[in-house]
């Protein structure tokens, strides 16, 4: 059996356990300080680095099947699930409306996407710098900042070609070339002035999102742009610094980081329904504040690792289909065909 990756074992683990905190601290009330600056310093790298580390294991070319089988079909039952938790159980007004990904959902959508135009794209000279312009530009598009997710996954997309030029290697050499105290001075200099410009600044923590337009962000297109790229430098710098500090060997956290899809997955469902009591903790005071909302996260990831829940989304993303896979198999011979 090929031997685990423990270096991106520890990574997936460190940033699920951020995704969920980031999620749940966006709850925060408006004076909580510590909550706003930790998430600033979350959401300025904790989604390009998981993208990242997707792409890094997308190098080989997808079977569609498989693309479908492991990210649409999840994507289709969850939605579902998010619509019958919103409307039966939480009595919220909302549609069906499956080209508009409900919570993290967009993600999934998006992987599909990446997974599969990421071979076109790469034969395409200077494919990488053209994401990262694509990427520039569409925030000062008028498209839906929701629809089929397109915004967030061309924003997000370079980081998904990164990973999939990566060489294995050149992590070992950086890990050998930079210590982990240089690697911590960094990370905690650029922390610092992320949280100095949370407290500080009128900005947005959305900058980071890649969801929303400048207008939205009441920036001008040349403000946008010079915005976005600072975002770009932060992400980017950040994802090789935490690889840096990330233990390389096997861990107390190595299992959680072969758990991450059921954590992502459900953990919008639990999320949703904690919210309802958001305007009763925000009275309590930031320091109860922070032992409820943090407290919340790590229970929550705990619970979501339990076995049921693994076992229910290996079940969903091995929902046998015969007649698609056929279906998919006589497409790709006919695309060779034609080539």
């Amino acid at each position: 059996m090929k031997q685990r990756d423990f270096l991106f074992d520890n990574y997936k683990a460190f940033l699920i356990i951020l995704v969920v905190i980031g999620h749940f601290i966006e709850l925060t009330s408006e004076d909580n300080n510590f909550l706003i600056a930790m998430k600033w310093i979350i959401f300025s790298f904790h989604m390009p680095a998981f993208v990242f580390i997707s792409g890094y294991f997308s190098r080989k070319k997808q079977d569609l099947y498989r693309m479908i089988q492991q990210l649409l079909i999840p994507y289709l039952i969850f939605e579902v699930l998010y619509y019958v938790l919103y409307t039966v159980i939480l009595g919220k007004d909302t549609s069906l409306a499956l080209l508009y990904p409900k919570f993290s959902l967009w993600y999934l959508l998006a992987m599909f996407m990446w997974k599969l135009v990421t071979p076109l794209v790469k034969k395409i000279p200077g494919y990488l710098w053209i994401a990262f312009a694509v990427g520039l530009a569409v925030g000062a598009s008028s498209l839906d900042d929701n629809y089929l997710t397109l915004p967030r996954m061309l924003t997000f997309y370079p980081f998904f070609l990164m990973g999939t030029d990566l060489d294995r290697g050149s992590i070992d050499r950086l890990r050998t070339r930079f210590s982990r105290g240089q690697a911590l001075i960094l990370f905690t200099l650029i922390n610092g002035i992320l949280a100095w410009v949370a407290l500080e600044s009128d900005l947005s923590v959305k900058i980071f999102y890649g969801r929303y337009d400048y207008e939205y962000l009441d920036l001008t297109n040349t403000e946008g742009v010079a915005l976005r790229i600072i975002c770009y430098l932060i992400s980017a710098i950040m994802i090789y610094v935490v690889a840096i500090l990330i233990p390389g060997a096997e861990n107390n956290f190595s299992s959680l980081g072969q758990k991450t899809m059921s954590i992502y997955l459900f953990h919008g469902l639990i999320f949703a329904v904690f919210r309802r009591g958001e305007v009763w903790y925000q009275s309590l005071g930031n320091i109860v504040e922070n032992v409820i909302l943090l407290g919340a996260s790590v229970i929550t990831i705990w619970l979501l690792c339990q076995k049921p829940f693994i076992v229910f989304v290996d079940k969903i993303t091995h929902i046998p289909m015969p007649w698609l896979e056929k279906l998919c198999k006589a497409s790709a011979f006919k695309h060779k065909e034609d080539l």
